[in-house]
């Protein structure tokens, strides 16, 4: 099977990993590729569509929605491909006979598919959209995916100020609820910063599939025993969840994204971007199953970009003083246009930056803890900043704006006639 070194540390090869489950990403992509044209077929004929909106869309006609359910359909054929796979690696530690999936993620997936679609159908509130987040993410929670995040994070602490952080009362309860509270962060924000991205064609499909190839990089380096840290292959790097739930997710992606590049005739609205959103912070979430900071901050930074367009916008609508769920045009993709790039040049220049990232967080994993959070902080700092800079631009140009437009709007002064001049009395009592 695998070879094992000096310290009993075993390692697959690449073959050995992706091999077993090579139809996962297969079956995802090929259900994927078949459906979305029959689901543009089916928008099209109830009049699911979207409407031109001169104003923030660049399309002049109709398009079709429905494209996120065939992405969704791609991706939980891919999953359940993956319940009759035998894996790369079986031990009595995970008895595994077949990849066990989180049963959460799965339920997770479809309720936030199907509050989209109701969305792209019929229309609801932000409102509805965050409350069934917020049940995927209780649910993730309930299954503790993520929750040792907060675990990994105190003992990251605890090594760094030379404490044990077990010591303090109460230390299991308060790391689980403040694992949950981070698992509440990364769905709500993993998904609305997805749909915030999908503004251009193929921008929000194509993105999310850079992402996904990141975090596979990141899954299969760690299922070859390539990660090893512990001084053994533990049953965590062994499990080959995250890998599958990479491949599904890539395959339905670039399953659907053909018919979604620049010019799309298909759209996989909130049902397709909010699906997208949560699944790749579930997995990213899936990364702190071991409570190693490491894996999360890189796949994260594996993340970045939908990250920053979602910092930028709602430090520049809260400092407009408006919703942070009302819709703009200042968007990375929205600026990129406007300073004269075509729809594909912008679309191509975002994928080369979430290219970038994605070798930036993928490459992380293999150097030490405090290098990772170095960079990370790196990282940060730029989003931080970059966000401050436009906003604060984008906020003055604004003011600007409308101060300009108050100008305008004022009624010009009506010419008045000249008074008489006065007469000069002390002249006059000089003169006597």
């Amino acid at each position: 099977m695998g070879a094992s070194n000096a310290d009993n540390l075993l390692y697959f090869s690449l073959d050995q990993v992706l091999s077993p489950y090579v139809y996962v990403f297969t079956g995802a992509w090929l259900m994927a590729f078949v459906m979305t044209p029959i689901m543009r077929r089916l928008a099209l004929r109830n009049g699911i569509v979207d409407w031109p909106d001169l104003a923030r869309k660049h399309h002049r006609e109709p398009v079709a929605y429905l494209g996120g359910v065939a992405v969704f359909l791609g991706w939980a054929a891919g999953v359940m491909i993956s319940f009759n796979t035998v894996p790369h690696s079986s031990t009595p530690e995970l008895t595994l006979g077949a990849v066990h999936f989180p049963i959460s993620i799965i339920f997770g997936a479809l309720l936030i598919a199907i509050v989209g679609l109701f969305d792209d159908v019929y229309g609801v509130s932000p409102r509805v959209k965050v409350g069934g987040q917020l049940i995927a993410a209780a649910m993730l929670a309930g299954q503790t995916v993520g929750t040792n995040l907060a675990s990994g994070l105190f003992t990251s602490i605890g090594e760094t100020w030379g404490f044990d952080p077990t010591m303090i009362p109460g230390f299991d309860q308060i790391v689980y609820w403040l694992g949950a509270l981070i698992v509440v962060v990364f769905v709500l924000g993993g998904c609305n910063a997805a749909n915030l991205l999908d503004g251009l064609d193929g921008l929000a499909g194509g993105v999310t599939g850079i992402v996904a190839a990141g975090l596979t990089f990141i899954a299969v380096a760690l299922a070859m025993g390539l990660y090893g840290t512990d001084g053994a292959y533990s049953p965590f790097e062994m499990d080959p969840v995250r890998v599958v739930t990479c491949l599904a997710l890539l395959g339905a992606v670039l399953g659907f994204l053909p018919y979604n590049f620049h010019p799309a005739n298909i759209f996989m609205g909130d049902t397709g971007s909010m699906l997208l959103g949560y699944l790749c912070v579930s997995t990213i979430l899936l990364f702190a199953e071991k409570g190693d900071s490491r894996l999360v901050m890189a796949a994260m930074i594996v993340f970045a970009v939908p990250i920053i367009d979602t910092a930028m916008a709602i430090i520049r609508r809260k400092s407009k003083g408006q919703p942070i769920f009302s819709p703009d045009n200042y968007h990375l993709h929205h600026q990129l246009v406007r300073a004269g790039f075509s729809v594909r040049q912008s679309v191509v220049l975002l994928y080369i930056l979430a290219m970038g990232f994605a070798v930036l967080g993928s490459l992380l994993i293999f150097i030490r803890l405090r290098y990772v959070a170095s960079v990370f902080l790196v990282v940060l700092g730029f989003i931080v900043v970059i966000t401050y800079k436009v906003g604060h631009r984008q906020h003055q140009t604004e003011l600007a704006r409308k101060a300009e437009e108050s100008a305008e709007s004022k009624p010009e002064p009506q010419p008045q006639s000249a008074p008489e001049p006065a007469s000069d009395h002390r002249s006059d009592v000089t003169a006597t």
